[in-house]
Order: structure tokens, then sequence, then C-alpha cells
């Protein structure tokens, strides 16, 4: 039994660290994949700051290409949240509530023909990249389902309306996903706007603070974050030297948050990204969270199954081990005791009694064996109320019982004295003429000798 226990308790302690060992390696793993997607989109982030600070005639051309990354990646974004809520891609309400969050005013689903099967303008259904030279343009996408795609400010197919549309392939590139904005307002203004005032407009992310640093006067001009207008890099928290390591993602406790930073020098200004900590890796209490629930089903069922295995085995070891008329233990288990007991000292209070029914073969062929049955199983009986508590009980031929006992000598005459009255009141209710013939040793008698001399 201390066998079986040591090796449950060595399975709970393996797959515990086990377990520890995965959500270890998972953690630093997801850790370091955030790093790098935060350092891309640093890199990312750093170009299209970098492009605001280009002349006045390439800024429109800029200014678009801007835009339509950003279209990109809201396209990405609406298509990550749909395949996360698969059931609002049927939903136009839900698909107009993303628009609205998303700040886009189309939302199209389009099958892998190139079809659109769904959107926040059901009016557009059943349109395709054949049906028009704008919708055309996206053709590319039916043969490469990598492939990300923005159209410039174009008249679209349906009403004529100027619109800039972005799409792109989902996950498992099951459909494909397009969103339209109207640009023309907001492209006209920002042609017009100064960096400070560029900079307030500008795509904005959970956690990410882009910001632009006048070079001759150190103070941050333009901010996604207007409370940062007028301060230096040093007051929140950034070394302004390191512009020079162009993009290098460092890390620090940037306006009080633990955050990833990157700057890159441009001359006259200096461009700045910061991401805080905290958003970066929020996705790892997700992931960890459903490793260990994964985790916790798979190590339950396996739990289940061990026991279950376990309680076989100790089943089938017991109904090895046991006399089923008696439930005392059989001569298998009596041997295997007696062997476990010869191999190590006894204490001085260890008994040995040998038993047998009297007369037990006469009453099974004068009275037939359930009359026997009865004699053995109210001979065990006695030793179960006298003997069970101290001792283990053993069956070990047809009429023959042994207990191994620990008792000092008053308990045994105690127990004896009581086996024998236990014996008449049997006799008294109904199993005439039981009696028992008894012997019995104990090891104090002679601790010199072993267990199978005494």
């Amino acid at each position: 039994m201390a066998r079986v226990r040591t090796r449950k308790f060595l399975i709970i302690l393996v797959l515990f660290v086990t377990v520890a060992l995965l959500l270890t390696i998972l953690f630093c793993l997801q850790k370091t994949q955030n790093r790098q997607n935060t350092e891309q989109t640093s890199v990312i982030l750093l170009n299209q700051l970098e492009d605001l600070f280009t002349s006045s005639k390439e800024r429109e051309a800029l200014l678009e290409r801007s835009l339509m990354e950003d279209y990109t990646m809201r396209a990405r974004a609406v298509s990550y949240i749909l395949d996360l809520s698969p059931e609002k891609c049927e939903d136009i309400e839900e698909l107009r509530k993303i628009a609205e969050l998303i700040k886009v005013d189309e939302i199209h689903l389009f099958d892998s023909n190139g079809v659109i099967y769904a959107g926040t303008h059901p009016q557009y259904y059943g349109y395709s990249f054949d049906s028009g030279e704008q919708m055309g343009f996206f053709r590319p996408m039916l043969s490469d389902k990598t492939l990300s795609m923005c159209q410039g400010v174009t008249p679209n197919t349906a009403e004529s309306k100027p619109m800039m549309y972005a799409i792109c392939w989902n996950e498992d590139g099951t459909r494909m996903l397009q969103i339209g904005i109207e640009p023309t307002r907001l492209t006209d203004e920002l042609k017009t706007l100064s960096i400070s005032e560029t900079m307030q407009i500008l795509p904005t992310y959970n956690g990410v603070t882009m910001l632009t640093v006048d070079n001759s006067s150190g103070e941050i001009i333009g901010s996604t974050s207007r409370a940062l207008v007028g301060m230096t890099l040093e007051e929140i928290g950034i070394d302004s030297s390191a512009a020079a390591a162009d993009g290098a993602l460092l890390s620090g406790r940037v306006n009080g948050q633990p955050s990833y930073y990157a700057l890159r020098d441009c001359g006259e200004y200096t461009a700045a990204v910061v991401q805080e900590l905290e958003v970066v890796n929020s996705n790892i209490t997700l992931i960890l969270g459903l490793v260990m629930l994964y985790l916790f089903i798979a190590i339950t069922v396996s739990v289940l199954i061990i026991r279950r295995a376990y309680a076989y085995a100790d089943e089938e070891t017991k109904n090895a081990n046991t006399d089923f008329m008696t439930g005392f233990l059989n001569r298998r288990a009596y041997e295997s005791q007696m062997q476990s007991y010869s191999s190590s000292p006894l204490s001085e209070d260890f008994v040995y009694i040998s038993m047998d029914i009297n007369g037990l073969k006469y009453v099974n062929d004068t009275y037939g064996h359930d009359a026997g049955d009865k004699y053995i199983k109210a001979m065990a009986e006695c030793m179960k109320i006298c003997f069970g508590d101290r001792g283990e009980l053993f069956r070990i031929g047809g009429d023959e019982f042994v207990a191994l006992l620990f008792a000092d000598e008053p308990q045994l005459e105690r127990m004896l004295n009581k086996f024998t009255q236990m014996i008449a009141k049997a006799r008294e209710n109904g199993v005439q003429n039981l009696s028992a013939s008894c012997a019995y040793v104990r090891v104090a008698e002679f601790p010199d000798k072993p267990l199978t001399e005494i």
C-alpha cells in the first residue's frame, strides 16, 4: 500500500513539474514572440512617422499610402474579430457595430470565389470581382491567399461614390474580408495640417503612443497623446540618445508605465513609438489560461484513468488474496505475509495463533456442506470480533485459521477469554456443538528464534 501511495505521489509530482515546465516554456516563447511582433510594429509605425516629415510635394502620395496601410490593418482587425466570433458574419447589426467600432463605413465578406455573400450593405450581395473594373482590381486575391490589398480613392462599382477599399484573407483562408471608407474629406483636411495636428488624427492603437520631437528644441511637438506635447523625452522617461540606435527596441518606464520604445533620428525631427508592456503581453494570460484549462482537463481524465486502473488492480489483488466465504485473507496472502514478517525483526508483542474447527468433517458428512459453511462463518465471526482490530486474520484451509496479532500478554489473555465466550454464545444461537482448537505462541517467549521456527 505504501508503495502504491509512493507511486501515485511520484506520478502527481511528475505531472505537476511537467505542467509547470510547459507553462514556463510557453510563457517565455510567447513573450519572445510578443517582443518580435512589437519590434515589427515599431518599425512600421516609425516608418509612418518618418513619412510625415517628407516634403509637401510628396505628402499627399505618402499620406494615401499611410492610410492604405492603416485600412489594411483595420481589415485584418475586423477579420480577426470575425474569426473569433464567426456567428457575427451573418448578423448585419453586429457587423455594423463592428464597423462603427473600427471606424469604417462598409464591411463586405467575400467567399473563396470572390463573391460578396454577407456584410453591412445587403444591396451589394452578389457583386464579385467580375462585376466591374473597380472590383476587378482585387482579382489577384483569388490566386494568392497571403495577399492583402488596398485600393486608392476610386468610384465604387455599385454607386460610383469615391471610396477606399482594403481586403485580406482570414486566418484559415476560407473567406475574404473587405472594408470600405469614404476618405475624401479626411485627406483634404490632412493636407493642410501641421505635424502637431496631424499626430492628433493619426490612427491610434490601444497601448501605443507615437511621438514627434523637434531636435532643435528637444520638445515633443506632436503626439497621439496630447498631454505629452511640450514635454521632453527625458521628462517622460526616454533617453533621447537612444535615437542613434535607429529603431532598436528598448524597455523602461515611460510616462509611469513599463513599456517598450523605439526611436529614429530623421534629421530635423526624432520619431518615437511607445508600447505599454501590459498591452503587448495581454494575450499571454489568455493563452496560458486556455493551455491550463486544456491541461487540467487532460490531467483530470488521465488521473481518472489511472485511478480506475489502480482500483481495478487493487480489486484483482484483493480477489486473489481473499477467502470469499469468510472475507479473511487466504493461504496465498498468508504465505506472502509470513515471508514479509520473516525478512525483518518482529516486535516482542507479536503473537501467532493457530485455530481449527473441531469436527467439521463430521458436520459436512452428516448434515451437508451448508451446515459446514454455517460453522465456518460462525467461527470467522467470532475471530473477527475478538481479534480483528489487533492484526490480520487468515483462512488457510477448510477448517484451519491463523491470526497474526500484536498484543501484550494481558491483552492476549482477554482476547482468548472473549473468544471462548463468543464460541459459547454461537452455540446458544443455533450453531450446535461448535468448538475450536487453539494454539498460540508469543515472539517474546523465543526472542532469538526466526518466525518460521517459532
